[in-house]
């Protein structure tokens, strides 16, 4: 099962395609001796500046929890968590927490930024799901 964001992808990826439609149309719409003004520093300046937001944006878009018969395969960004069943211990979502966490075995908490508080009943509905899965993965004691 694959968990994504559904407000912040949305948002990322739009504001995204907002931010390079609005940029070429003001680079097109600058009267030719303005554009030609530009040095190219300024131009690399920022291209540097945009590749910057977009990458930020792309992370965003690309959060996700996907789960399978290894474990669990968290993507926060740009960092990538994979842990087996037997290392997750316990997955919530904190009253006022931005988005849900899952606890494992050796005292570390992951965050799982796909699962956001602000996608309301859908982020609930995730959590239960994970626990439901996480639950069938964990051995019973005789």
């Amino acid at each position: 099962m694959t968990y994504r964001p559904l407000g912040a992808r949305v948002v990322s990826f739009a504001s995204a395609g907002s931010l390079l439609v609005v940029l070429v149309v003001i680079g097109w719409a600058l009267p030719p001796g303005v554009r030609s003004d530009f040095t190219v520093a300024q131009v690399g300046t920022l291209l540097v500046l945009l590749g910057g937001a977009l990458a930020v944006l792309h992370g965003i878009g690309r959060t996700r929890v996907r789960t399978d018969a290894a474990g669990l395969h968290v993507v926060n960004g740009y960092r990538r968590h994979d842990l087996s069943w037997p290392e997750a211990v316990h997955v919530s979502i904190g009253r006022g927490a931005p988005w849900a966490v899952l606890d494992t075995n050796d005292g570390r908490v992951v965050q799982l930024m796909a699962i956001q508080r602000s996608d309301g009943p859908r982020a609930a509905a995730a959590v239960a799901q994970l626990r439901a899965e996480l639950a069938a993965h964990t051995p019973r004691d005789p």
